[in-house]
């Protein structure tokens, strides 16, 4: 083969490299765009064996298995039951208790969303407990306004602002799901902002709706959806917009209610196998880039 041949070999190899990277670039940087790479590094450190059909709360030294209408407090490092919290319906300041979803603990009180889901979607209610020491005693219920869906959690930011989820079902009305944003005066949750949630967490939610979330300490809000094993991560942007960050892989448990344990030194994502296990998982945290 001579000289010329094989300049015109490594030419012609030359450019039909070249159409192909200009070709596929596009499409890859499409797809890493509207995909973010998620994290495989999610290492579930325990798993306690125990009934909560909804969610999990934690505090410095105890977890809360959230059911419907109880609530039971255990300890954190063997699981052993401290006290147990159940609605007692002929009563009537519990008789409107219908489906709490989850629940943060903060400055000694634990905080649960509650809706009459099922009977009335938008009678929502947040419910209030004293849990210090080994304390486990309803103390208040705040009605919340029927506005945007079934209040499904709520959470408390670094910055005191609060922040609940209104769930709306169904394939092609999920999508009103609302993220709401609150302060707390005078014993009382006021609006500040709402926000519905990116296109690209909605996909992932089938019929059902946003289940959990908890903000981490990276400052990314984690969400979960009501069966998937994973975790939509986002975050509040420069411009005041929500958006979608990454999808964190194989968590350990799969949607329900969630808390970030905000005592240990280590990011550890609490969740449930519904009816079966408490879940521990860590999840390294992540820098934010921009």
């Amino acid at each position: 083969m001579n000289i010329i041949t094989m300049n015109t070999i490594a030419k012609r190899f030359c450019y039909v490299w070249g159409y192909a990277i200009l070709f596929l670039l596009p499409c890859l940087m499409a797809e890493e765009k509207g995909n973010p790479p998620s994290n495989t590094r999610n290492t579930v450190l325990k798993r306690i064996p125990f009934k909560a059909s909804q969610g999990v709360a934690v505090d410095e030294k105890y977890f809360y298995a959230i059911n419907n209408i109880r609530i039971t407090k255990c300890d954190k490092e063997n699981g052993k039951v401290i006290a147990t919290w159940q609605a007692d319906r002929e009563n009537s300041a519990y008789k409107h208790f219908k489906h709490m979803n989850s629940g943060t603990v903060v400055e000694g009180r634990l905080y649960c969303a509650h809706s009459r889901y099922g009977i009335d979607p938008n009678d929502n209610t947040v419910e209030i407990w004293t849990v210090e020491k080994e304390a486990l005693k309803h103390e208040k219920t705040i009605q919340m306004p029927r506005k945007y869906g079934s209040l499904t959690w709520i959470d408390r930011h670094r910055d005191c602002s609060w922040w609940m989820c209104y769930a709306v079902y169904g394939k092609n009305r999920n999508k009103d799901t609302r993220l709401v944003k609150y302060q707390y005066k005078k014993k009382k949750f006021v609006e500040v902002e709402s926000w519905v949630f990116p296109k690209e967490v909605v996909a992932h939610w089938g019929q059902m709706s946003c289940s959990g979330g908890s903000w981490g300490s990276d400052g990314y809000l984690y969400t979960t959806g009501h069966d998937h094993a994973k975790a939509y991560v986002l975050e509040i942007d420069k411009i005041d917009k929500l958006i979608y960050v990454r999808t964190e892989n194989d968590v350990g448990f799969y949607g329900q209610a969630i808390a970030w344990d905000r005592f240990s030194e280590k990011p550890i994502l609490w969740g449930i196998i519904k009816n079966k296990y408490i879940t521990l998982t860590l999840i390294p945290d992540k820098v934010k880039t921009h």
